[in-house]
């Protein structure tokens, strides 16, 4: 029971920087000064091209976060779902990481979640345990 409960708080604490990103992601867009872009920045077709794919991947974040947030209730019963989030979390971290190891690493964050995004499978394993 304590196993279970703990990957709740897992999950619901993912689930929650999934929502989190996904607002930014929504509301800032890529062309912000987070990311280095001046305030009044013009839109090349690049630019464009990049805030289109950034709000569309922020979108999927809010889908898997409002998913992973379905879940914790289910845990304990449902493993597919659980599962198909491992494989598109972890096709996603390898991604991140081929970004990361050739174009470097743009914030500490980043790192973080290619942590969170490549580990994410291990809670298959963990959920396993749990299964009714």
């Amino acid at each position: 029971m304590i196993s279970k409960r703990i990957m709740q708080l897992i999950l619901g604490l993912i689930s929650i920087l999934a929502l989190f990103s996904a607002y930014l992601g929504y509301a800032y867009g890529a062309v912000n000064w987070y990311y280095g872009f001046a305030d009044g920045q013009e839109f090349s077709n690049g630019l464009l091209m990049l805030e289109s794919n950034f709000r569309f991947y922020n979108g999927l974040w809010l889908g898997i976060g409002i998913i992973l947030l379905w879940m914790i209730p289910r845990i304990d019963r449902d493993k597919t779902t659980l599962r198909v989030i491992a494989v598109c979390f972890f096709c996603g971290g390898i991604g991140r990481l081929i970004s990361l190891l050739f174009c470097g690493i743009p914030s500490p964050i980043d790192l973080v979640y290619v942590i969170i995004e490549l580990g994410f499978p291990l809670l298959t394993l963990w959920q396993k345990r749990i299964l009714k």
